[in-house]
């Protein structure tokens, strides 16, 4: 009986977690992004006031060259996509030549007409554009909401990086002094550990993105400073990142080369970019010192997914991270740390 309700407050816990999560999006999303971006520029904060800046000067400094960065960027990729829009309708001939084109290919192998396949298309394209509709709206929506949202962003990390140091002693006030220097040891990880991983997967992303444009130019794909932004960013969600940042190119290959020996060569090219992404540069720049199962990875992303959307497909990821060092450095949470790694047990008693 005990153990039932001992599972029982478990269950409850972790649904009221979810609950929170889930309710709480609005607020989390923009406040968690800010504290990331927070450990990310401690390291330039701490910089600046070495040299004898005011914090409020050193918050506001450090806080523009996020702006700068990630604003630049956004301002690229909305560019960018607009003017992919736009062109949209001169990519229309070249969608039809390579629709015709399959379609002599599935009348040769199925013996299904020309026109019955236009009957069905005919059928099939209302349908199509009734779902793309709402997509293209929802995404423009999005755009604008991310645009407020990231100016949101900033403001949490100016007053994070401003207040650090009182959040800091508010936190170390609920400590006792047995434990003070394990909790500032512990701190100190998770610090280092965030700041590790963001800037790492910072690295990989901008690598991945060189080698993306340069192949781009080489092969003469249009739209190559976009499809390079969006294969750069979207590597931040592991595993179906890297997937997405390739699948979209090799597809537009499609339609704009008309050697199918330069679409195969292009798309060689690019898996083995995506080859090189994952299985080099990903474990020598983050190291083992952040790796997580790949179950437990695929888990995070997925139920990330259903709570957040995308902003939880890329935040939870960092947050287990944090989770374990956390767990690695508690006795009684060593389990769950265990967990969430990728050691072996008889490497994890070392």
């Amino acid at each position: 009986m005990n153990q039932l309700k001992k599972t029982n407050r478990i269950l409850i816990f972790f649904l009221l977690i979810v609950v929170f999560l889930y309710l709480g999006a609005p607020f989390l999303i923009p406040f968690i992004f800010g504290i990331f971006f927070a450990f990310l520029m401690v390291p330039l904060c701490k910089f600046l006031e070495k040299i004898k800046l005011n914090r409020t000067i050193a918050a506001l400094l450090s806080t523009l060259v996020v702006f700068i960065i990630f604003g630049g960027i956004l301002f690229l990729f909305i560019t960018q996509i607009n003017l992919f829009v736009s062109d949209m309708p001169s990519m229309e001939d070249k969608v039809m030549s390579l629709i015709k084109s399959g379609q002599n290919r599935i009348e040769a192998i199925t013996n299904i007409s020309l026109s019955q396949q236009d009957e069905i298309l005919e059928e099939r394209s209302g349908q199509i554009i009734e779902k793309i509709e709402p997509f293209v709206t929802n995404f423009f929506g999005n755009v604008l909401s991310t645009v407020f949202s990231f100016f949101l962003v900033l403001i949490y990390l100016f007053l994070l990086l401003l207040y650090r140091k009182k959040i800091f002693d508010f936190l170390m006030m609920y400590v006792s002094q047995e434990q003070e220097s394990s909790t500032k040891e512990t701190l100190s990880k998770i610090s280092h550990v965030a700041f590790h991983y963001l800037w790492g997967r910072a690295k990989v992303m901008i690598l991945l993105g060189i080698m993306f444009f340069i192949t781009f130019i080489l092969f003469g794909l249009p739209y190559a400073l976009l499809f390079t932004l969006f294969g750069a960013v979207i590597t931040i969600i592991p595993y179906f990142g890297p997937l997405l940042s390739g699948l979209l190119p090799i597809l537009f290959s499609f339609i704009y080369f008309d050697s199918l020996q330069k679409i195969l060569i292009f798309s060689s090219i690019v898996i083995v970019i995506q080859l090189i992404e994952s299985y080099v540069l990903e474990p020598l720049i983050l190291g083992k010192e952040v790796e997580i199962n790949p179950l437990v990875i695929i888990v995070t992303i997925v139920v990330g997914g259903i709570i957040w959307g995308l902003a939880g497909m890329i935040l939870f990821v960092p947050i287990i991270a944090m989770v374990k060092i956390i767990s690695l450095n508690q006795s009684k949470l060593r389990p769950i740390g265990f967990l969430l790694g990728q050691r072996d047990k008889d490497e994890f008693k070392k």
